[in-house]
């Protein structure tokens, strides 16, 4: 809101501001030109749920049907879903921090304990010795976003591998947030927790097409899991939100027979806009690790002449009209989130430039 007001380029929130595609685009006028404008099956459009099929076991390297797949209200829904099948008041999950807030707030709100597991901001390494003492026999999950928001960390065949070892000596669920999965950067690869060995039986796959196609405000989602999990996700998506939107979900699928290429080039097009952020918030005095993937970057300012992650956000948006979020967004105690904040570079390279520039001229030498 402030951002607006002031007129400012927003850094803060995840929100795409490129074009759909206009095979996409196009796709919307046919499904409404053709009426489907009608609720839809509770767990989402036949049609939609198979090419979700197709594209989960060739890019996930999953091998599933559609009794594996619900489509919902956008992967918060889902994440919605999921959480309240799964869980009851009073039970404990793990998550690494920082987290993603909406996963926080949502167990929050179902009265689930958190269980912090320390993202290190230097080379995004997890203990795994701190990792395996935050599982208490309350514990009943494992929350993984990768590649993850807000620090682009993108979670290795090591640290996968680990924690699948702990699920199953623990009898535990991971839902794991794959909603950047086609967004990494060279030296790193997505890789599914649900493809490793016994793991998907005890994996929800969250992912959807905000990120990917630039939709944000389309709201689709979907879930891969069990059949079993996935019926009851689909009753409960049924008593929240009826269904998805029937002709997004129409033209969505022909977001999913867009060629190899589109996904090669978005991924190319979000490493030079991370690389013109990254050289522009050095040279200003920030540190951080190299984002690994998504298009979020966690900076610690430290050496810089602000108190704390408020002071400098305001700043910002007063001097320079650059609106980020305090890194105490991301933690359970905001103090230890009180020297970074995070930056999104999902915005035209046009306005990026513009912001760097803008907080070049107004930061402190």
């Amino acid at each position: 809101m402030r951002c607006k007001e002031v007129g400012g380029i927003n850094l803060g929130q995840g929100i795409c501001d490129l074009p759909v595609h206009d095979q996409i685009k196009q796709a919307v006028s046919d499904a409404v030109n053709h009426n489907h404008s009608q609720y839809s099956a509770c767990e989402g459009v036949a049609a939609l749920r198979s090419e979700i099929v197709n594209k989960v076991n060739n890019f996930n390297n999953l091998n599933i049907n559609k009794d594996n797949v619900m489509v919902g209200h956008g992967a918060t829904g889902i994440f919605v879903c999921t959480v309240m099948t799964l869980f009851n008041p009073g039970d404990e999950v793990v998550i690494f921090e920082p987290f993603y807030g909406y996963h926080k707030n949502i167990l929050d709100l179902q009265q689930i304990k958190l269980n912090p597991v320390a993202i290190n901001l230097q080379d995004f390494s997890i203990d795994f010795d701190e990792l395996k003492s935050a599982i208490t026999p309350k514990t009943k999950g494992i929350i993984i976003c990768t590649p993850n928001n807000p620090t682009g960390k993108v979670f290795s065949r090591d640290e996968l591998e680990y924690i699948a070892s702990l699920a199953k000596q623990h009898d535990l669920f991971i839902i794991t947030d794959e909603i950047y999965e086609y967004v990494t950067y060279p030296g790193f690869e997505h890789l599914s927790i649900a493809s490793l060995p016994d793991c998907f039986d005890r994996t929800l796959t969250i992912s959807g097409f905000s990120k990917t196609y630039n939709m944000t405000g389309w709201r689709l989602g979907y879930a891969i899991g069990r059949a079993d999990i996935i019926e009851k996700m689909s009753l409960l998506n049924d008593y929240l939100y009826v269904c998805a939107s029937t002709p997004m979900q129409y033209a969505v699928i022909e977001a999913l027979k867009l060629p190899q290429n589109y996904y090669q080039q978005m991924a190319q097009a979000y490493l030079h806009k991370r690389d013109l952020v990254v050289n522009a918030l050095r040279d200003m005095g920030f540190e951080f690790a190299m984002p690994q993937g998504a298009y979020y970057l966690l900076a610690d300012f430290s050496k810089l002449p602000f108190k704390n992650d408020l002071e400098i956000v305001d700043f910002l948006l007063e001097k320079a009209k650059v609106a980020t979020v305090p890194g105490r967004a991301f933690y359970l105690n905001p103090e230890d989130g009180e020297k970074c904040i995070r930056f999104c570079f999902a915005l035209s390279e046009e306005k990026l430039q513009a912001a760097m520039a803008a907080m070049a001229e107004v930061m402190p030498i």
